[in-house]
């Protein structure tokens, strides 16, 4: 266990100097809520999705794309410069490496959480509306660690397939997945068929979930509710979930044995 914590505290040390986790990690998740709670007050509060407890799960999942992405910019470095070949002479195993990782981006997603969290309680404040119970903050922590997981391996994966200039390019790609496909700040319910594909994706199943428990009102007017789209949503967040964590490991124990 001591490999593993030594091996996180110098990867969190490399991710605290890097100014990616200030000004998307955490200040663009910021930005975002300010910026969409200015649209919706000057359209007189006519847009659901902006409204501050909608847009709290779905920011959230939004911000951990980023986690991939820094996870994925530090895993392709440290394969670029040899620092992981060196290490690979040492008694750490593929799972001492991967957990190195996986908990630097579990601090970086659970800190980004926080952010959010606080940033809309000081909105609601502003604007006058009611929060949520710190249960069902809990509650919303809690639900959306699955698919903090899927991006903590994906960045994972990202960085042991690719090297440090193409990786950053596949993560921008997921992060607009993640935005536009998971209704972060659109009203996916209204658009048919597109609803129907993006359910078979983990991102719109997390952020509808999510808004079960912050009580929120979608585009029809209707309450969000714990309904078969919730349930059926479970199936592709757990299997991109455990798929992802699968891949990483198959995929980072070849790159080891290669390497050496």
């Amino acid at each position: 266990m001591n490999k593993v914590i030594n091996f996180y505290k110098r990867n969190l040390k490399e991710v605290l100097r890097d100014p990616i986790i200030y000004i998307f990690c955490l200040g663009f998740p910021i930005a975002m809520f300010w910026l969409f709670y200015i649209i919706n007050k000057f359209s007189n509060g006519n847009t659901p999705t902006f409204e501050v407890l909608s847009l709290l799960p779905g920011i959230i999942v939004f911000s951990y794309s980023f986690v991939m992405l820094t996870l994925a910019i530090i895993v392709s470095k440290d394969k670029q410069t040899f620092f992981l070949k060196r290490l690979y002479s040492s008694p750490m195993k593929s799972y001492h490496f991967i957990l190195g990782y996986s908990l630097v981006g579990l601090f970086v997603g659970l800190l980004q959480t926080m952010v959010c969290l606080i940033t809309a309680f000081i909105i609601s404040l502003i604007s006058n509306v009611g929060f949520i119970t710190i249960g069902n903050i809990v509650l919303l922590i809690i639900s959306q660690l699955p698919i903090l997981i899927v991006n903590i391996f994906l960045g994972i994966l990202f960085g042991t397939i690719f090297n440090d200039k193409s990786a950053p390019g596949i993560c921008s790609v997921f992060i607009s997945l993640s935005g536009i496909l998971g209704g972060c700040w659109m009203p996916i319910e209204t658009m048919g068929a597109f609803e129907s594909f993006c359910r078979f994706l983990p991102f719109y199943p997390s952020v509808y979930i999510g808004r079960i428990i912050t009580n929120s009102t979608n585009a029809l007017g209707l309450t969000y509710s714990f309904d078969n789209i919730a349930f059926l949503g479970l199936i592709p967040i757990f299997i991109f979930t455990f798929g992802s964590i699968i891949l990483t490991m198959i995929a980072f124990q070849k790159n080891m044995v290669s390497d050496k």
